[in-house]
């Protein structure tokens, strides 16, 4: 509730990382612009989903941004990498080959070095060194209700 009344709210920019809750885990992905967002779900599949799509399924209530304080971290790169592997497959592990492994790989372009990066906090550390932020922090994506089943 804090993260949706108080603090400052942000618009995703393409190439930028997102997450939301999804049950005690996070599930990543990363936005490619247009309200659309890239991620890899449970059965290894890479698809562009809709905010709405996003987090159904999920507890989750908002998506969040990562965030250097209150500015928006992006790179195109990202996004372009994202978009060119929508329709693949990977083989989807929980622990090994998951979500956060996936925008990994889109930040670094290199799955084998992406092998610590299959933790939430793997993928922190890798938008912090790739970005190298004063302030990393997560915003709550500034998205009106009915925004979100678009």
């Amino acid at each position: 509730a804090i993260d949706n009344i108080i603090r400052d709210k942000v618009t995703p920019k393409r190439g930028s990382v997102l997450h939301c809750s999804m049950w005690g885990v996070e599930h990543t992905g990363v936005y490619v612009g247009n309200k659309k967002i890239v991620d890899l779900d449970g059965d290894g599949n890479i698809r562009v989903r809709t905010p709405k799509q996003f987090i159904d399924g999920t507890n989750a209530i908002s998506i969040y941004v990562a965030c250097d304080g209150t500015s928006v971290l992006y790179s195109n790169s990202i996004a372009d990498e994202a978009e060119k592997n929508v329709g693949n497959k990977r083989n989807y592990d929980f622990l090994a080959d998951n979500c956060h492994r996936f925008a990994g790989y889109c930040i670094t372009k290199d799955y084998a070095s992406e092998k610590l990066v299959e933790t939430f906090s793997g993928l922190e550390k890798t938008i912090k060194n790739h970005f190298s932020p004063t302030k990393f922090t997560w915003r709550v994506w500034d998205l009106a209700s009915s925004d979100m089943f678009y």
